[in-house]
């Protein structure tokens, strides 16, 4: 069984997807009006061919530079054509009228990206138009120079046949995915399994309408082309970002107001009960570590160049919620466990068993978090979060190809994970019976600032028994409470 969190109702989990989507740096446009340019973060692609065709899931992305990036789309009458205009997203001045026809309705830029396919050889077999859509639901955070959350609507098209006036936008400092949302790319046809280059390219008469440098105006990819043999569509490889991903803009701090910190609290593991997988022995655990504030735990991974690793900084709030400060706490590496598939903070919480003398007996491979609120500790701490899911400022553990993810973790709110998989629980195979116990250590190499560091450590006294293939344990009660 998969280790899992403590699910939260799925329109919770909707929300806090969408209050907290973002993306990496982006270099300033040439010209003095905001443009557009294509970023990369996956060089070199595996992808699935059935029935002669390859989903495009590549690691593409549309970023805005040069400030943020707002078109108003709009018709004065029903009787009218759609129009779109650049503006000023400060002022709403008009920077650019753009020619009428550039609008597929409500639906994004019409013939805006194409994807030229190439094979070994070099020979064109491939080079479809697509439509993008600036609004694009999967919005991705470049550096922290711009907005912390992105102001633009997350989707295109027209619910009403009475729409008279859409706002299409990229806000500066953040990207979108040029080909649709992951797993819901266009498909191209490919004539065979084999090498080919990918080139996502934003097209000429945009290129020029809206003064993108050709530097910025395509990225390409390696992509193994195989005949799917199994579910699923693509598989990465060899992740590579294009440019600078990340423009520090909030300044770095190493004394932060302690008003700034959370407070990381170390629960007992509870919910332990033995198990047999593949003839061997495990204790599985529950973990619930918690912030008794006063500040949010806001830690934010940006993708390094050329490598599936991302630098975690740690930012600080005061208590309107401004950011004064960052610091770098640690690494962020991606997860691809069944269960998981997304980005964790390494070296969050680490899971021992003690012998009765207090040595270390047995370690859990589980130490790397993708954080975010699923249990409400104490609610009446100071300011703490009641609603943590629409608050604005929410978790986005992020896809393989994200260049950014920001894990948040609330005052007043704990974090539930069950180790119950191998690897994750205690492997007991050959431990004698007797007396242990099971211990969480928060924060464990210090590098997260917080308030207070002598509640980070917790023990569950327990006893192991039984015989192997039947093992079983007694955990006594922690303060009465026997979970």
């Amino acid at each position: 069984m998969p280790a899992r969190r403590r699910r939260m109702p799925i329109f919770l989990l909707v929300l806090a997807a969408l209050a907290a989507l973002a993306w990496p740096g982006a270099t300033p446009a040439q010209s003095s009006t905001p443009s557009l340019r294509v970023v990369s973060t996956d060089g070199s692609v595996t992808l699935r061919r059935f029935n002669g065709r390859v989903r495009l899931d590549l690691g593409a992305w549309i970023a805005a530079t040069g400030g943020d990036f707002e078109l108003r789309v709009a018709r004065p009458d029903y009787d009218s054509p759609v129009g779109v205009t650049q503006v000023d997203s400060t002022t709403g001045a008009v920077l650019r009228d753009l020619p009428d026809d550039v609008a597929d309705g409500w639906f994004g830029l019409d013939r805006f990206v194409r994807v030229v396919v190439r094979n070994s050889a070099g020979v064109r077999v491939a080079a479809p138009f697509f439509t993008f859509c600036p609004n694009n639901w999967d919005q991705q955070r470049l550096d922290d120079s711009g907005s912390e959350l992105p102001r633009y609507p997350i989707f295109c098209g027209a619910f009403s046949p009475f729409t008279l006036g859409m706002v299409w936008g990229i806000d500066s400092g953040w990207a979108t995915r040029a080909l649709g949302g992951e797993f819901e790319s266009p498909f191209v046809r490919v004539p065979s399994d084999g090498l080919y280059t990918f080139t996502v390219r934003i097209a000429p008469r945009y290129v020029e309408l809206l003064d993108v440098p050709e530097a910025d105006a395509a990225a390409t990819f390696t992509v193994q082309v195989k005949s799917r043999t199994r579910r699923g569509t693509a598989r990465r490889a060899a992740p590579r970002t294009t440019g600078p991903l990340q423009t520090a803009a909030v300044p770095d701090v190493t004394d932060p107001d302690p008003a700034t910190l959370p407070d990381l609290i170390a629960l007992p593991l509870w919910n332990m009960q033995t198990s047999r997988r593949h003839g061997r022995d495990y204790l599985q655990f529950a973990a619930t570590p918690w912030n008794a504030g006063p500040a949010p735990l806001v830690v934010e991974g940006f993708r390094r160049p050329a490598e599936d690793v991302m630098d975690a900084y740690q930012y600080f709030r005061d208590a309107d919620g401004n950011v004064v400060g960052r610091a770098g706490v640690g690494r962020m590496r991606f997860h691809a466990h069944p269960g998981h598939n997304h980005w964790h903070f390494l070296q969050f919480a680490s899971f021992t068993l003690q012998d009765a003398s207090d040595q270390e007996v047995v370690r859990s491979r589980k130490q790397a978090y993708c954080l975010a609120p699923t249990d409400s500790i104490d609610l009446t701490v100071e300011r703490a979060t009641w609603r943590p899911w629409d608050a604005g400022l929410g978790t986005m553990c992020g896809s393989r190809d994200a260049p950014w993810v920001r894990e948040v973790l609330q005052a007043g709110w704990g974090d539930t994970y069950f180790q119950f998989v191998p690897g994750q629980s205690f492997d007991i195979t050959g431990l004698p019976n007797g007396w242990y116990y099971a211990q969480i250590r928060v924060n464990p190499l210090g590098a997260l600032f917080e308030t207070d560091l002598s509640n980070n450590v917790e023990s569950r006294l327990l006893f192991l028994g039984g015989r192997p293939g039947n093992r079983w344990t007694v955990v006594t009660p922690w303060h009465g409470i026997d979970a």
